[in-house]
Order: C-alpha cells, then structure tokens, then sequence
C-alpha cells in the first residue's frame, strides 16, 4: 500500500489514480450515500476541485482504495472558499450554518474533505487503508505549511482519528445533516 500526494500541476504524472478516486468519490457519495453532488455517470467532483487542491490517493497495485482531499482556508474564487465556511454562510444546502461559530481564514489552516474508501475492501483492509490515507493526508498538509488541518464529519471520526495517533478534538457543535446524520467540526493541531 502506497500513497501519492496529487496537485493539479502534477495530475498528468497521476492521471488515472486521480480518475479512479473521482470514481471511487462517485461510488461512495453518490451511488452508496445518495447525496445531491455535481456528477456524471462515473466521476464525481465539486468547486472545491480547484487548483490549490491537493489529493491525497492510497492505492495498490495501481487501483485508488482510499482517498482525500486538502484545501487552504485562506482561498476564495467566485463566491466559494471552503466547504465549512460556506456552509456556515448557508450556501450549502444540507450543512446548517450553526456548524462553526467562526470559520478561520488564516492561511496555515487547511480544511480536509471527501474521506473516500473503496467499499469493496473487508473491514480491515478498509480501516488499514483510512488510516494509511489519513496520516499521510496529515504529512501532506505538514508540507503545505499546515499548522492545523479541520473537518466536517460524522463525530465518531473524533476518537477513530485519534486511536489511529492523530489526535483530534471537536471544534463546533454537533448537528444534523440533509439526511438526518450527525455531523461536527472536528480540528487537528499539527
């Protein structure tokens, strides 16, 4: 199990991984979670797809089994800047605004989104491959000048991310998504 830190300056070195975890985004988010995204029949994507997004793949044997993405909370391009700051402006349909008190705009903060897995994998190879994703997603942002990553995600992800020796701590309250599930602002001091 390997991972690859894709940009889009470098997505033509990766070009199919960076396909195949579109792919992956699609059959999670779309086909398995029924959410209401930009998508086609194989790939999803969103506006925050840009080209200050960084990719973080896992795969094996050339096929993406897990992937997330990585985003500056200091960036804004026709009206979008980062899914927790706009949601907590209401321009998310789904994601109540209530989700953060105030959303940081500092530039050595990156916010983390589309923890995706291959759903395919047994238990264990799924857990291995998130954990693999998520510590080298972190290594990842360390390279950006991170010094603090968040997240929007379910807040069981709190104690999971910090068993796997990434501790991490609620930033906001807990609510309820679109669909009914509970969601939090997780952060991670790097």
């Amino acid at each position: 199990m390997e991972t690859s830190i894709i940009e889009w300056k470098t997505i033509h070195k990766h070009g199919d991984l960076w396909w195949q975890h579109l792919t992956l985004r699609k059959n999670l988010f779309v086909d398995k979670q029924n959410w209401s995204i930009p998508h086609n029949g194989q790939a999803e994507w969103d506006q925050y797809d840009t080209a200050n997004t960084v990719y973080v793949i896992t795969h094996e044997n050339n096929q993406a089994i897990a992937a997330s993405r990585l985003n500056p909370c200091n960036f804004e391009c026709g009206g979008w800047s980062y899914m927790i700051r706009d949601a907590c402006e209401g321009k998310l349909e789904g994601i109540p605004p209530e989700i953060s008190q105030e959303p940081p705009t500092a530039s050595n903060i990156w916010e983390a989104t589309r923890f995706t897995v291959d759903p395919s994998l047994d238990d264990k190879h799924r857990n291995d491959a998130l954990i693999r994703n998520a510590i080298d997603l972190v290594d990842a942002a360390k390279g950006k000048g991170a010094s603090q990553l968040i997240a929007l995600m379910p807040p069981a992800f709190i104690r999971w991310l910090s068993s796997a020796g990434l501790p991490t701590k609620r930033a906001g309250p807990t609510c309820l998504d679109g669909q009914g599930n509970r969601i939090c602002v997780m952060a991670m001091h790097l």
